[in-house]
């Protein structure tokens, strides 16, 4: 704050209390009044020389930025962190169990460096490594030599191309694990983010990385880490990012993405993105591709590699029932089993259809019933969900206890209709990310205003009719308020941040914390000068002192409340990933902060001043029980109304609506948890996804169907 804003503060704030001495000297009680006058000019000026001293004194530095050993200490953590949140995502989609499939990748022909025109596919690329020209390519099942491989390339740039449902992501995750597993030095840390949502129009890439890493990583907003640990990580090259999912977005901004890119220069990174895609952003007005990438693709599936797999996964007592499927997918690529078993993504969908439920694959080989790969595909599609929960009961049911289990018991229909309007409900707004916070806009705005409308018209006739009672007001008090709490309602409830937030209410290890919040002089001056303020409007209605030192008594109470949810705001060092379940949980401890601290906190203060205003001026006799009650009720409902303006408050209330009409299940984030230990779902941070884009545009597809 700049000088002379402090001598404005000051000047105020010195005002301010004049103004409440004059009114106490013209309080009834006349020369009473004194030794009460006296009594506040005596506290009122020490408070004034401290201020003109706080205002005269040159503001002190503040540190902007975190020093290197918090930079380093912030990326050791994000290691940490980033490692053991993909090896458990790895061993819940199963990807080395038994091994991961054996795909094939080389270098694409495809020309990074011309205009789009030349992408003729002349001869097979190469780049420059060492004395030689070798190949960059690889196994997914010999991960470690790909990563060495990637270690070589001069720019460590990859771009990962392929047709849907050959990998590109699982060779994206596992080449993120052995990196982070077999580090060679300080190198930088890959982490793995959705590019759904980025506008590089609007951000930058080293802002929209540095703002995913907050959101999904809070630890690294400790305050042991300093003021901008985050930031410095991107801007020094400290982080790899592993950008997944370019297709996903729209062409426009594909194009704007690879220009973005390519202005980063040198900067490592790893892109996935389905091949024609990729060629058709390159081909929107002679763009040229990722500058001084490898660009890699897989080759279709060597029908001796699929059955080794297949066999791989079944079990000694299957291998008769599996005689015929492995005699026709060795036969050749001309049949139709062949041709759709040449993809992981199908051979995962075998594995869990008919392996692990232990049905006979031989209907699959009928090629009057499936005369195309395509229609092989679908039909896998079709059952997986029925699969995937017959073959794994829950917990509870097989007396065993798996980490990632489902908790529950489900019905499988009743899941296929949840989650076939979920997936429509992302191919209507354009996204693959299952954010819970998002699923507001599935509830027509006007629907969702109608619903907060009429909730805060029962808040208002409940709390208006007895804040009306209490000062004899009567009912009509409550017919006249309810209309306006109403409104108050909708506008404060509507006009909340679109993200969760994160908040943490646990007091180990954060004492000190708490303390510094609740005593850091910002929050205590905000609080004075918003106490003189509701002070003087306090005295000007009731000419008394008390109606005064209740305003203050306010502002400090106001501070306290700020310092709190400063507090709870601030993560610990250890601080795991945030999941859509943790996220959901965080944001709502926010919630009941505002309403339980609110209530406790104002409530007792806005009751004594209120109190002794009317008491003053209306001579309505109120006890101070009553007085405390009242103002605990009126702080917990206006904390109540703020708080579900959070993210997880409009959750909560569109929810509610979407339960009622069938389209999700009471408890929708135990319902989506437990799809993600099925395998049906994937975590990919704070959101889900689903398994596939093509199971999500199937089940999309079957809603539209039966709608």
């Amino acid at each position: 704050m700049t000088r002379w804003k402090r001598w404005a503060v000051a000047l105020i704030v010195v005002t301010a209390g004049a103004a409440a001495i004059v009114l106490a000297l013209r309080s009834p009680t006349g020369l009473d009044s004194a030794a009460k006058i006296g009594g506040l000019i005596a506290g009122l000026v020490p408070l004034a020389l401290a201020l003109v001293h706080w205002a005269r004194r040159s503001p002190r530095p503040l540190l902007v930025v975190s020093s290197p050993e918090q930079v380093a200490a912030a990326q050791r953590q994000l290691a940490d962190l980033v490692l053991a949140q993909w090896r458990t995502e790895i061993v819940v989609r199963q990807l080395d169990d038994p091994a991961p499939v054996a795909v094939r990748w080389r270098l694409t022909e495809l020309d990074t460096s011309g205009p789009a025109e030349y992408v003729a596919r002349p001869k097979p690329l190469r780049y420059l490594i060492g004395r030689g020209v070798p190949r960059f390519e690889g196994r997914t099942d010999r991960i470690n030599d790909m990563v060495r491989e990637f270690r070589r390339h001069p720019a460590r740039r990859l771009v990962i191309l392929g047709d849907p449902g050959m990998g590109k992501t699982t060779l994206a995750v596992l080449l993120l694990r052995e990196l982070l597993a077999h580090p060679e030095g300080v190198e930088p840390v890959p982490v793995l983010l959705s590019m759904s949502g980025w506008d590089p129009g609007v951000e930058s890439l080293h802002a929209w990385v540095a703002r995913r890493l907050t959101e999904g990583y809070p630890a690294l907003r400790a305050v042991d880490f300093g003021p901008n640990a985050t930031r410095a990580l991107v801007e020094q090259r400290r982080i790899l990012p592993i950008l997944d999912g370019l297709d996903e977005l729209p062409e426009r901004i594909r194009s704007a993405i690879l220009d973005r890119l390519n202005a980063t220069g040198t900067d490592p990174l790893i892109l996935t993105c389905r091949t024609t895609e990729y060629e058709e952003t390159l081909a929107h007005q002679g763009r040229r591709g990722l500058s001084g990438a490898a660009i890699i693709e897989p080759d279709r599936l060597k029908a001796a590699d699929a059955a080794a797999y297949l066999e791989r996964s079944l079990p000694r007592s299957s291998f008769n029932r599996w005689s015929e499927l492995l005699a026709a997918l060795r036969a050749g690529k001309s049949n139709p089993i062949s041709q759709a078993l040449s993809s992981p993504l199908a051979l995962w969908l075998v594995r869990k259809v008919y392996i692990e439920t232990r049905a006979d694959p031989a209907e699959l080989c009928d090629t009057n019933r499936f005369d195309t790969a395509d229609a092989i595909t679908e039909h896998l599609l079709d059952h997986l969900v029925d699969a995937l929960i017959t073959a794994n009961p829950p917990q509870q049911e097989t007396g065993k206890e798996h980490p990632f289990g489902p908790r529950r018991a489900w019905d499988p229909a009743d899941v296929k209709n949840w989650l076939a309007f979920l997936a429509h409900h992302l191919n209507v707004i354009g996204s693959h990310d299952l954010a819970w916070w998002q699923l507001s806009l599935a509830v027509p705005r006007r629907t969702s205003s109608l619903i907060r409308l009429g909730l805060g018209l029962g808040f208002g006739v409940v709390t208006a009719a007895w804040f009306g009672s209490l000062f004899v007001f009567g009912f009509d008090f409550a017919v006249v308020f309810a209309p306006l709490f109403g409104l108050v309602f909708v506008l404060v409830s509507g006009a909340s941040a679109k993200e969760p937030v994160y908040a943490d209410l646990r007091l180990r290890g954060r004492i000190r914390l708490l303390l510094r919040k609740l005593t850091t002089w910002s929050g205590i001056r905000a609080g004075l000068v918003i106490g003189l303020i509701v002070g003087v409007v306090f005295g000007l209605a009731d000419r008394s002192l008390s109606a005064s030192v209740g305003g203050l008594a306010f502002g400090l109470v106001f501070s306290l409340v700020v310092g709190l949810v400063e507090w709870a705001k601030s993560p610990l060092t250890n601080e795991g990933p945030q999941t859509p379940t943790v996220t959901f949980q965080r944001d709502l401890l926010l919630l009941y902060l505002y309403s339980f601290g609110c209530g406790f906190a104002f409530g007792p203060v806005l009751g004594l001043a209120f109190g002794l205003v009317f008491a003053a001026t209306a001579g309505f006799g109120l006890k101070l029980v009553e007085v405390l009650l009242l103002g605990s009720v009126f702080g917990l409902v206006v904390g109540f109304v703020y708080g579900l303006g959070q993210s997880s408050g409009k959750h909560l209330v569109n929810v509610s609506l979407l339960r009622l009409q069938g389209r999700v299940p009471p408890r929708l984030l135990a319902f989506l948890d437990d799809a993600h230990r099925l395998g049906i779902l994937r975590e990919a941070g704070p959101v889900y996804q689903f398994r596939h884009a093509k199971l999500q545009d199937r089940l999309a597809q079957s809603y539209v169907t039966r709608t």
